[in-house]
């Protein structure tokens, strides 16, 4: 299952955001990992992935998907160890280890990305900046079973 906030902001005019409405796809997304973790068959892992807004999540989150298509994974910026804690409590809860996948693409690659989307998902650049400049990285101490590094993400690969 792919979690992502972006997922609940979409309307057939395309996404919409407001606070109203971000709020309400944190509190939808939170929702389904809860019920993505009850779910989770033996082995299950859950993939949080980390990083700036044109680092290469979403395309990974979706390959993954495809390869495997019982994975957990949640997918959005997750820059402070404090906005990782619930999805790691969550997840110890239900008996479901977690994994950060840490986007390190260079900002240069994050901002032409960025600037290719289709206008209603175009981050702000200054905000673009700020998320990246601010990324706290994950580590095991702070629950994870693992900390993959994806370096320099690009289309079509995963992993």
């Amino acid at each position: 299952m792919h979690i992502n906030p972006d997922h609940f902001l979409d309307t057939a005019e395309g996404r919409v955001w407001c606070a109203e409405r971000n709020a309400r796809a944190w509190e939808q997304c939170f929702l389904a990992l809860t019920t993505a973790l009850k779910a989770a068959h033996p082995g299950a892992r859950l993939c949080v992935l980390v990083g700036a807004q044109g680092s290469g999540k979403s395309t990974w989150a979706k390959q993954l998907v495809e390869r495997e298509p019982g994975a957990i994974i949640f997918d959005a910026i997750l820059v402070k160890r404090s906005e990782r804690a619930p999805i790691l409590l969550a997840a110890n809860e239900h008996g479901v280890p977690a994994i950060a996948v840490w986007f390190r693409t260079p900002l240069a690659d994050c901002l032409a990305r960025n600037a290719t989307r289709p206008l209603d998902q175009v981050a702000d650049e200054r905000g673009l900046r700020n998320v990246f400049a601010a990324v706290e990285g994950p580590s095991e101490a702070e629950g994870f079973v693992e900390v993959l590094e994806i370096e320099g993400a690009r289309e079509g690969r995963v992993g």
